[in-house]
Parts: C-alpha cells; sequence; structure tokens
C-alpha cells in the first residue's frame, strides 16, 4: 500500500495573491477588481479605456493607486455615462464582463499592414513566458505582453486572465503604443469578451498558448483580426487572416 507524506502544504510563496481591490471614478464606486494587486494603475487605465470612458492617458488627471487600502481612485475629465455603469460591478479572477450583444453589433474593422514571422512570434511567446515573475514563484497566475514585430515592450501577471490583459492594455495606454503595429499576447483562452477587448483596443493580433472559442473566431473574423493559437506547440494554429504570418521556409 502507497503511503502518503502528512503535511504537504506547500510554502506560502507558492501561493499566488488575489484581493479584492475598489476602483472609484470621479468619486463614484465603479467595481471591484478580484485581482493581483500589483500594477494597479495600470489595470485602471486598461478597464477604463476598454470600457471608452478614456480614449487617451490625456483625459485623465489623476489616478492613485493604494495597495494597502485596496483602493484605485481616478479623476477623469469627462462625465461618466449611468448606461456604461449602472451598478457598482464584481470581476471575479476568472471573468471578464459580461457581454452586451450592442457591442456584437458594433465591431469595427481594424485595418493594419502588420507582418511577422511565425519563427519570430513564437520567439517572442517564449520570451514572455520565460520572463515572468510570479507565475515562476507560484505557477499559478496568467499573463499578458504587448509587442512589436521586433520585441517584447511590456509584461503584466495576474491571478485572473482578463486583469493581465487590462493591466497590458492600461500600460500600452500609458506609453501611447500604436495598437495597430503590435502584438497583444495572453497565456489564457481567447474567449468572445477577450476578442472584443481586442478589437476595441486596435490590436490586430492576438496571440495564445491556448486556444479560441468559436464566438470568439466569429468576432475576430468581423473584426479583421489574426488569432493564433498553441503557440507554444511546434505548429502553433493560425486561425483568422493568416495573410499577417508569414510562414518559415
Amino acid at each position: 500500500m502507497r503511503k502518503f507524506k502528512k503535511n504537504t502544504i506547500q510554502e506560502k510563496t507558492n501561493i499566488c495573491t488575489e484581493t479584492p481591490i475598489d476602483l472609484t471614478v470621479n468619486g463614484k464606486d465603479i467595481v471591484t477588481f478580484m485581482c493581483t494587486p500589483q500594477d494597479l494603475k495600470e489595470l485602471a487605465v486598461g478597464h477604463l479605456y476598454i470600457k471608452g470612458i478614456i480614449k487617451k492617458i490625456e483625459e485623465i488627471n489623476y489616478v492613485a493607486a493604494c495597495e494597502e487600502m485596496e483602493t484605485i481612485n481616478v479623476d477623469v475629465k469627462n462625465e461618466i455615462s449611468e448606461s456604461k455603469y449602472s451598478l457598482k460591478e464584481l470581476l471575479a479572477s476568472s471573468c471578464g464582463n459580461a457581454i452586451d450583444k450592442e457591442k456584437l453589433k458594433s465591431i469595427e474593422e481594424i485595418h493594419s499592414k502588420i507582418k511577422i514571422n511565425l519563427s519570430r512570434l513564437r520567439f517572442l511567446a517564449s520570451k514572455m513566458f520565460t520572463e515572468t515573475v510570479v507565475y515562476k514563484k507560484t505557477g499559478g497566475v496568467h499573463c499578458a505582453s504587448i509587442a512589436s514585430p521586433k520585441e517584447l515592450l511590456y509584461l503584466k501577471e495576474d491571478v485572473g486572465r482578463h486583469n493581465a490583459v487590462d493591466k497590458i492594455i492600461g500600460q500600452g495606454v500609458m506609453e501611447k503604443i500604436d495598437f495597430s503595429n503590435s502584438i497583444i499576447f495572453t497565456s489564457g483562452r481567447i474567449s468572445s469578451d477577450m476578442v472584443l477587448k481586442v478589437a476595441k483596443t486596435g490590436f490586430p493580433i492576438i496571440v495564445s498558448r491556448s486556444i479560441p472559442s468559436d464566438l470568439a473566431l466569429k468576432i475576430a473574423k468581423e473584426a479583421s483580426i489574426t488569432v493564433v493559437g498553441r503557440i507554444s506547440r511546434s505548429e502553433p494554429i493560425i486561425y483568422t487572416y493568416s495573410d499577417r504570418i508569414i510562414e518559415d521556409q
């Protein structure tokens, strides 16, 4: 009979952190993120950009994050439409925003002349996973990154895949990155709401080590987004708009 060791609970260093963080905009409680409490300013900026509250970083007067108080306070120049936030939201780390059917009807096509070799795409994805910090330490978080066709630009990590994407988009907004000439990488599944984030932001290419859903591919086709899955495998899958990916000879 096999004997099992007792007291096999791992050290605390191998546990990923998940904390409720309240986002307040212009004095109004907007949302509570269940997230890893790092890069909170980027998380707020990315969320507001994707929601359409801001279109550029200059529309924010200030953003202040306090991990100890579990809050992010933002003051924006524009009035917040009640239709954007009718009730305070709670965003679990495993979920994104609920999909508004109207958003599916108003998807704009992304125009980009970006092209990249498949081998280069695989290299950039590998570099993202190599440079993760929290993932290597715990094995329990997601990561997302922005890259140009030449190099990996920024990397963010979070217990939630949507939070990681919001953080990296927020970083891009703060750094005034040209999303139309960039690539977004994610470690998580490419769901419909994930593609909607990408469509709203204007990335022409999204890459993951996982796979997309059927609705995600439908949205990607309408928005002219190139979707690449299973990037860590020897033969990644190019689902849509393969003309942007140059096959290796």
